[in-house]
């Protein structure tokens, strides 16, 4: 889950303090919350049916709703929520009770820091259930398909377990004169084979067989023995498989292959196939190949294998340089000698690219690799290579990573040993060995990052304002555009303000920037009705830090007289959980813009405990509710009647209602018979940094 996203919770506790705690809590987190506060185990089942919800988190001791019974309303509704139990017991054991209840973790009440650190562990694994769930799905889909091909495939394929035939395609079953693949079900392999070639065929599965996954796939001829009794040649492909979850041996006999091919013929074939042509080594296809297998592997065993990343170090400047593009070829063949007298018994010794070299070793410590990658860079630098008596000495720099149970990929190791070499690179100038380390995790990382790139923008004028049109439904000659803010990084990337604000609010700058997006808006307004669009009006966010900000309403009047621009023509907007947590505050700031005649809305409402309580203190114009619900219908394919329900109540209220995050056509009707006042989304138009919308398109 994006830290973005919204997190959709469900709460039980008696106390709705604290509950509302928890929300503000989260939201100052940076973790926006869509939350329900549940009373009853009725309106749990309720909740529970009607909606997806990402995470239960309760008090062990609430009685109003119970733990157990809110985990047996779960896995009774068979629903994926991670629930987090809360807890006044400091001695332990109502953790151990709420975990034999069945809850993810429980953590100790007010030790906030470590609660968000929880949620977002169970985020992050909510989030891997599903796409497991996704890859499980895909998964079978992809077996069905297999098994079409297998049946269809002109090429004879059978998978053979225990001396029996598991599986043979139409194809296979032609090969032995059968009509009909049933016919060789659970058929012994033995009575498809001549008398003469049987003990051989036994010696040669035993042999395969006992090789396990070690074994190297290879080529098998003997004489088999048709059904009618009558013989014919067999060339088959032997290999290691899995057929319906089991292990097997694969038989494959290709289509166009020429019954009675040679065994060696075969083999030199497919030696060729992996051999890189200037060096002799093996090549970057077969590296990759037995780093897949070796990644399986080590999921289960508990030694530790390493892929070492050797580069050749100013391999243009010096190697090219003294001899020339031809000689270039003879010197990384002479090196690819002095590499392979340094490989041992079991290890792989590949040409990966143009300069590169690699190294995997199975079974080794991680001291172990360094120290061999740290020898070979002596090695190297020792050895004179000599090209047509001409000499030279190079160096190289070794990346290392290790290949462990918790390596996913070929892919992830080859990254990590390349990025380890490129630091030993830049930290020596090469001729060195570098072993990979994860360093800070991404969290802390992006606040560093975020923290300069604010810096910077505020240095450097690297803010930028983008609009999003407003459209209304109910045929509103004004033309409104959201003001989007948006920050360019070192890279001149656009960063949106999920990305940086909480940590410019960290900074103490969150004001600086609103002041500066205000008078930006205004100037540009400014420009833009001056080209005659004088229905053009201005939605702006504002931080928590401006709406508590007593000096700025009368700062604003003076921004709208120096720009002749009329007040009404800027419309502020908060989100709900600043306003809730700062009522008086909000309260004062939304009478201070009545008496400028300027208007006020709230942004993501919907979310709050008991939304429709800001109504009693805070005058507003305009409410756009959370983005959530609209995504639920769009994405998630759940009823509208959440969001309908909750429009109808805001029409009481007498306020004007925007829905965002409209991406699709399907939605509008829904949206219109609800009688929603305004859309905004990328289905209509995407942020732009012009005020370019024909709202005439829309009457």
């Amino acid at each position: 889950m994006d830290a973005n996203d919204t997190v959709r919770l469900l709460i039980l506790n008696d106390s709705r303090s604290e509950a509302e705690r928890l929300i503000s809590m989260l939201h100052n987190a940076g973790r926006p919350t869509r939350a329900q506060h549940v009373t009853s185990e009725e309106a749990l089942a309720k909740l529970l049916q009607e909606q997806a919800w990402d995470l239960l988190i309760g008090h062990d001791q609430t009685s109003n709703v119970t733990p157990a019974v809110a985990l047996k309303q779960i896995r009774r509704l068979n629903r994926d929520v991670s629930v987090i139990l809360l807890t006044d017991d400091d001695a332990g054991a109502a953790i151990v009770e709420g975990l034999k209840l069945g809850a993810h973790d429980v953590v100790p009440l007010d030790q906030d820091q470590h609660l968000l650190q929880v949620i977002q562990r169970e985020l992050g694994n909510r989030e891997q259930r599903k796409a497991r769930r996704l890859a499980d799905r895909r998964f079978r889909e992809a077996e069905r398909r297999s098994q079409q091909l297998l049946d269809s495939s002109r090429d004879a394929i059978a998978y053979v377990q225990d001396g029996l035939y598991l599986y043979a395609n139409e194809s296979f079953a032609e090969l032995f004169g059968y009509a009909d693949r049933d016919d060789i079900d659970c058929l012994p392999i033995m009575d498809m084979v001549d008398d003469k070639d049987q003990s051989r065929l036994k010696n040669f599965l035993k042999d395969f067989n006992f090789k396990g996954e070690e074994a190297e796939s290879t080529t098998l001829q003997f004489m088999g023995v048709k059904q009618d009794g009558g013989t014919t040649p067999i060339s088959l492909e032997v290999a290691r498989a899995t057929f319906d979850e089991e292990p097997c041996i694969q038989f494959l006999a290709r289509a166009n292959q020429a019954v009675g091919q040679s065994e060696e013929l075969v083999a030199q074939m497919k030696e060729m196939k992996w051999r890189d042509l200037a060096t002799g080594l093996y090549n970057r296809q077969y590296l990759v190949e037995r780093l897949d297998k070796l990644v399986g592997a080590e999921m289960t065993s508990e030694h530790e294998s390493s892929l070492l990343y050797i580069d050749i170090d100013h391999y243009a400047e010096r190697v090219q340089a003294s001899f020339g593009v031809a000689g270039a070829d003879l010197a990384l063949a002479d090196l690819a000698g002095l590499l392979r007298e340094q490989v041992q018994e079991g290890e792989i010794l590949a040409r990966f690219g143009d300069t590169a070299f690699t190294i995997l070793i199975p079974k080794i410590t991680a001291d172990a690799a360094i120290q061999r990658a740290e020898s070979l860079c002596k090695t190297i630098e020792d050895h004179i290579v000599d090209v047509n008596h001409k000499t030279l000495q190079l160096t190289a720099s070794i990346g290392l990573s290790l290949i462990s149970e918790t390596t996913t990929s070929a892919e992830a190791a080859i990254d990590q040993a390349v990025e380890a070499m490129e630091k030993a690179r830049a930290e020596q100038d090469g001729n060195a060995a570098r072993l990979y380390e994860p360093e800070m995790s991404d969290d802390e990382r992006q606040e560093r990052d975020i923290a300069a790139d604010v810096q910077r923008a505020l240095e450097s004028d690297r803010f930028r304002l983008l609009f999003q049109p407003i459209i209304s439904l109910r045929g509103s000659e004004d033309e409104h555009y959201e003001v989007l803010l948006r920050m360019l990084n070192e890279h001149d990337e656009e960063v949106s303000p999920s990305e940086f604000l909480e940590t410019a609010n960290r900074m103490g700058v969150g004001n600086k920037i609103d002041r500066w997006v205000i008078l930006e808006s205004i100037k540009q307004l400014s420009q833009h009705r001056a080209k005659g669009n004088n229905n053009t009006k201005l939605i702006i966010n504002l931080s928590r830090d401006s709406l508590c900000d007593e000096s700025l309403p009368p700062w604003l009047g003076v921004a709208f007289k120096a720009a002749k621009l009329p007040s009404d023509s800027i419309i502020f907007q908060a989100n709900e959980v600043d306003i809730t947590n700062h009522l008086n505050a909000a309260k004062a700031f939304a009478q201070a813009l009545n008496k400028l005649n300027t208007k006020m809305a709230i942004s993501g409402f919907g979310c709050s405990l008991n939304p429709f309580n800001v109504f009693k203190h805070v005058p507003l114009d305009f409410v756009k509710v959370d983005g959530s619900f609209t995504q639920d219908i769009q994405d998630n394919n759940e009823k509208p009647e959440t969001l309908i329900n909750l429009i109808k109540d805001l029409h009481a209220e007498n306020v004007s209602t925007v829905v965002p995050f409209v991406e699709n056509a399907s939605v509008l009707a829904t949206l219109w018979q609800a009688g929603v006042h305004y859309i905004q989304g990328y289905y209509l138009q995407e942020p732009s940094a012009n005020m370019n919308y024909d709202f005439n398109m829309e009457s």
